[in-house]
Parts: C-alpha cells; sequence; structure tokens
C-alpha cells in the first residue's frame, strides 16, 4: 500500500491544495505541552428499567491527560464501550462505558489512569419523603420566562417578515422603473 503525502506550494503564498494519505491512514492532531490531568469519573444510574429488573449504568471519565485510560465497571455486561477517547476543544480527553444494571444493586465505576485507581459509585436511591402539601400552589416563574422568550422571538419574526416584505417591494417597483423608463 503506497501513502502519499502531496502538499502544493504557490509562488506568492503557501497553501495546502491537496492532501492524500491513502486508504484507511488517521491523522490524529494533539496537544504537546499538555500537562497530566487526573480524571472527574461520574457514575449515572438509569431509573427507568426493562423488563422490571435491567437498567443501564454509564461512566464518564472526562477532562483528563493523556488519553490512556481504563473504565471498569461492577457489571460485565458491556452495552457500549469507546474505543478511543474523544479530544474536547480544552485539549483534555473524555470517555464513555454502558452496562447493563440489576434494578436494585449499586453501581461502582473504577478508572485506572497513570497507575492510580479513581472509584466513583451510584448508590440505591433512597425512597423519596414527601414534601406535604400546602394547599394549591403555583410557581410560574419559570413559566412566564419561557412565555417571554416566545413573545420576543415572535415580535423578531414578525419585524423579519416586514423587512422582507418591503424589500420584495422595493425591489419591485425598481424593476418596473427600470424596464418602463
Amino acid at each position: 500500500m503506497k501513502k502519499e503525502l502531496f502538499i502544493g506550494v504557490s509562488i506568492s503564498s503557501v497553501s495546502a491544495e491537496k492532501l492524500l494519505f491513502g486508504s484507511g491512514t488517521t491523522l490524529t492532531v494533539e496537544p504537546n505541552d499538555e500537562k497530566s490531568s487526573v480524571p472527574q469519573v461520574i457514575v449515572m444510574k438509569s431509573k427507568k428499567v426493562e423488563d422490571d429488573r435491567i437498567g443501564k449504568a454509564a461512566c464518564l471519565a472526562r477532562n483528563f491527560y493523556p488519553k490512556n485510560i481504563s473504565l471498569e465497571m461492577t457489571s460485565n455486561e458491556v452495552v457500549y464501550e469507546q474505543s478511543t477517547s474523544i479530544l474536547t476543544s480544552e485539549g483534555l480527553y473524555d470517555t464513555i462505558k454502558v452496562v447493563n444494571v440489576a434494578k436494585d444493586t449499586g453501581v461502582t465505576c473504577m478508572a485506572k489512569f497513570n497507575s492510580s485507581t479513581i472509584t466513583a459509585n451510584a448508590t440505591l436511591p433512597e425512597k423519596e419523603a414527601e414534601e406535604p402539601v400546602t394547599g394549591n400552589v403555583c410557581d410560574t416563574s419559570a413559566q412566564d420566562t419561557k412565555v417571554e422568550k416566545a413573545n420576543m422571538l415572535s415580535v423578531a419574526v414578525l419585524g423579519l417578515r416586514v423587512l422582507l416584505a418591503k424589500s420584495i417591494a422595493f425591489n419591485t417597483l425598481m424593476s418596473i422603473k427600470l424596464f418602463l423608463f
């Protein structure tokens, strides 16, 4: 398999006109002088369960460098595991692993990174205490904000439509004037 790299150079300026890397060649650009950063490990467990006993749990490791990390979870039924870590815009990496778990079990995630182990747990949810009802309470602050934003958006769209109608009318008049005079 022959791999070529051709960069065209013009006299007035330098430009890359054509880059050929052959089939299957991957080019990865990574930061060179990034300092080692320990990952933040988060475990999330779904509240909805399939078949009344199997749910999903995810282990997310984020904001780490270098990209070599291993995620291990208490369940071995892997649903999804990222093959390579994703480079973020900050120059750090993120990765995720999703597994099937039983409804009433806790989940532990261990991230092995630079000869150290970081552990995160998702414990069983405790029964939520019911809040006492004190009459008909209505909190509309979030709803009012949404309505206000929708109204502002409607006014903006109306203004743009009026501007479009005026420009169409003006262009039509100018075209008629051009053809008649």
